[in-house]
C-alpha cells in the first residue's frame, strides 16, 4: 500500500513512521524548509522518544519527503494532517490549511484514491467542506468520491508507541471508503473501531480532548475553591484521592498545548446555543484563567516591573510529562508574554525545548540550566512538571535568606526544595492564601 501524507508536523511525521514500520510506502508532502532539513539529517524537528531512529531507518527507502506528489506513483490514499488554527480574537477555526492541503493533491487525484482527514475539525466539516471540494476537483459526484475522518488521538511523548497500540477510529462516506480505511489502519494497529458516521468520528476526537480539558478544569476549580477557605488546594486534592478509588480529582495545573487549548472551541464552533455549550466554554475559560494566577502572584511578590527586577522562568514547553519540546499553545509562553507586556525582564529555560525556538519568542535571554536562569533573578517560576525538577537542589538557586528569593512551583514538583528552610515556595495550591507557601 502507498499513501501520501500532507503535512509532516507532529501528527503527520509520527503517522508516517508508524506506517513505514508496518510495510506501507509513504510520500510526505512538506514545504517548510526547516522541517525538510531536519528530516534529511535523519531527525525530527521536535522531540519525540524513538522517532529519530525511525526516520533514519526509513528515510529515502519507504519514506520520501516531497514538495509535490509524483505522477508516476499509484496512491491508495491521501491523509491530511495539517493543523486547524483558531482566530486569535474570535476563537473560531480556520479551515484554509485544509483547503490548501486538498488542493496540493490536484495533479494526481482523480477520485479513485481515498482522502482521509486526520486534522481536528468542527462537526460536519468532512461532509460539508472536504467532500464537496473533492467532488469539484475530480469531476465526480459527492457520493462517488472516497473520503473519511480518521482522527489522531496520540499523546505527545508517547506517539510512536500509541500509534501501533491504540484503537483507531475510522469512518467513511460510503462502503468502499470504509473498506480502504479498515485495510490501511489494520496494517498499523490491531484494533479498528468503525464510527457510525463522519460526524461521529469528528465528535469522538473532540470529545476525547474536551473531556480531558473539563476533567482538569474540575481539579483547577477545586484548587481555587479550597483557597477561599484558607486551605491548600493541592494538598486537599491529594488527600481526597489517597487510596480512595472513587476520587480521581486532577492535580491542578495548566491545561494547554496544540490540542487542548483549541478543541473545546472547535467543538462549540457550530453548536447551537445550549447549556452544554456554556458548560464546555466555562471549563475552557477557567483553565485559561490559571495563567493569571501566576501573573497576579508575580505582581504581588515582585511589585511593579523595573529594569533591576529580573524573573526566571523555567519549563517553557507546554508539558513536562511525557517530555516534549513543543512550545505551541504553551501556558508558559502565554504567561511570559503577559509578563513581558507588563514590562518585566525575564530569563528563560527549558530541559527539552529547542534554544532557537525559545529565542524566536523574543521574550528574554535563554539559559542552559536552572542555576544560570536563576542568576540575578528575584523569583523562579517553575511552569511545567518535567521530572528533572524533583532533583533541583537549594544549591542550584539563590537562597531566600540571601536576597528574598522566592519560587513559584506551579505543579508542586520541586521535591528537594521543600526540605530547604531558606527557600520560600508557593504553588497553585496556596497562591492566594495569606502567608501561603512554605
Amino acid at each position: 500500500m502507498t499513501i501520501g501524507i500532507i503535512g509532516l508536523g507532529y501528527v503527520g511525521l509520527t503517522l508516517a513512521m508508524a506506517a513505514c514500520s508496518n510495510h506501507i510506502s509513504v510520500y510526505g508532502l512538506e514545504l517548510n524548509e526547516h522541517i525538510k532539513d531536519c528530516i534529511r539529517q535523519g531527525r525530527a524537528h521536535f522531540y519525540e522518544p524513538g522517532l529519530d531512529s525511525l526516520i533514519a531507518r526509513f528515510n529515502d527507502k519507504t519514506f520520501h519527503v516531497v514538495e509535490k506528489f509524483p505522477s508516476d506513483v499509484t496512491f491508495d490514499a491521501f491523509i491530511i494532517t495539517v493543523g486547524t488554527p483558531l482566530g486569535e480574537d474570535s476563537k473560531t477555526p480556520n479551515f484554509d490549511y485544509i483547503r490548501s492541503a486538498i488542493s496540493s493533491i490536484g495533479d494526481v487525484y482523480d477520485g479513485e484514491q481515498m482522502v482521509i482527514l486526520r486534522s481536528t475539525v468542527s462537526v460536519g466539516t468532512t461532509r460539508t467542506v472536504v467532500i464537496p471540494f473533492l467532488a469539484k476537483m475530480c469531476g465526480r459526484s459527492e457520493e462517488e468520491v472516497l473520503a473519511g475522518m480518521c482522527p489522531e488521538r496520540t499523546l505527545e511523548g508517547k506517539a510512536v508507541d500509541e500509534l501501533t497500540h491504540l484503537p483507531q477510529i475510522i469512518s467513511g462516506n460510503n462502503a468502499r471508503s470504509i473498506q480502504i480505511a479498515q485495510s490501511l489502519f489494520r496494517m498499523i494497529t490491531p484494533c479498528v473501531v468503525e464510527a457510525d458516521s463522519l460526524e461521529e468520528a469528528e465528535l469522538i476526537k473532540l470529545y476525547c480532548n474536551t473531556y480531558r480539558d473539563m476533567t482538569f478544569a474540575i481539579g483547577n476549580a477545586f484548587c481555587m475553591a479550597a483557597q477561599e477557605f484558607g486551605v491548600d488546594g493541592i494538598s486537599a486534592i491529594e488527600h481526597a484521592n489517597y487510596d480512595y478509588a472513587r476520587s480521581n480529582i486532577a492535580i491542578p495545573g495548566f491545561v494547554a498545548g496544540p490540542c487542548l487549548e483549541k478543541d473545546a472551541y472547535i467543538l462549540i464552533n457550530n453548536m447551537p446555543d445550549c447549556a452544554s455549550k456554556d458548560f464546555i466554554l466555562q471549563a475552557r475559560r477557567f483553565n485559561e484563567s490559571m495563567e493569571d494566577v501566576v501573573v497576579s502572584w508575580v505582581k504581588e511578590h515582585v511589585g511593579p516591573a523595573s529594569d533591576d527586577k529580573v524573573l526566571a522562568l523555567t519549563g517553557m514547553a507546554f508539558k513536562g510529562r511525557p517530555q516534549t519540546s513543543d512550545l505551541r499553545g504553551s501556558s508558559s509562553v502565554y504567561i511570559a508574554r503577559k509578563l513581558h507586556d507588563l514590562g518585566y525582564k525575564m530569563k528563560l529555560h527549558d530541559y527539552v525545548a529547542h534554544r532557537d525556538e525559545m529565542e524566536a519568542l523574543g521574550l528574554g535571554e535563554v539559559c542552559d540550566s536552572v542555576a544560570e536562569v536563576c542568576s540575578g533573578a528575584l523569583v523562579l517560576l517553575v511552569l511545567n512538571n518535567h521530572p528533572a525538577y524533583a532533583s533541583v537542589m537549594g544549591s542550584d538557586i539563590p537562597h531566600y535568606s540571601d536576597n528574598g528569593f522566592e519560587v513559584f512551583d506551579s505543579w508542586g514538583v520541586c521535591t528537594e526544595l521543600y526540605y530547604d528552610e531558606d527557600i520560600r515556595i508557593s504553588t497553585l495550591g496556596n497562591a492566594f492564601i495569606d502567608n501561603g507557601g512554605k
